[in-house]
């Protein structure tokens, strides 16, 4: 049993070595990006827009995940009894998601 466990422990130390070397990658892609972001005037526009609408996109952001919910929910109760694919109310928001997305 103990030469089990030592194994074990002995396995997890090179997965967490490997899931380092992984997250590592994952963060120079991520300074990378951020360079690019620098030497690239149209995303820096795009950076400034989006800063500077913020409050908007809060605002439509907020009113995305309620009428999400709410619509999600009437096609619940709607229908349950006649479409089994509507199995949730989850089911149903993310049918009122992608309806509202697509339009």
């Amino acid at each position: 049993k103990q030469w089990y466990q030592r194994r074990v422990r002995a396995e997890d130390e090179s997965v967490r070595q490997k899931y380092f070397i992984l997250k590592m990658c994952r963060i120079f892609r991520i300074i990378r990006i951020f360079r690019f972001v620098k030497h690239s005037k149209d995303l820096i526009v795009i950076v400034k827009v989006l800063l500077t609408s913020r409050k908007e996109l809060g605002l439509l952001v907020i009113l995305l995940g309620i009428s999400t919910i709410t619509f999600g929910s009437v096609m619940y109760y709607i229908e349950m009894d006649e479409n089994k694919s509507f199995n949730s109310i989850m089911t149903g928001c993310w049918w009122a998601l992608v309806t509202i997305t697509t339009l």
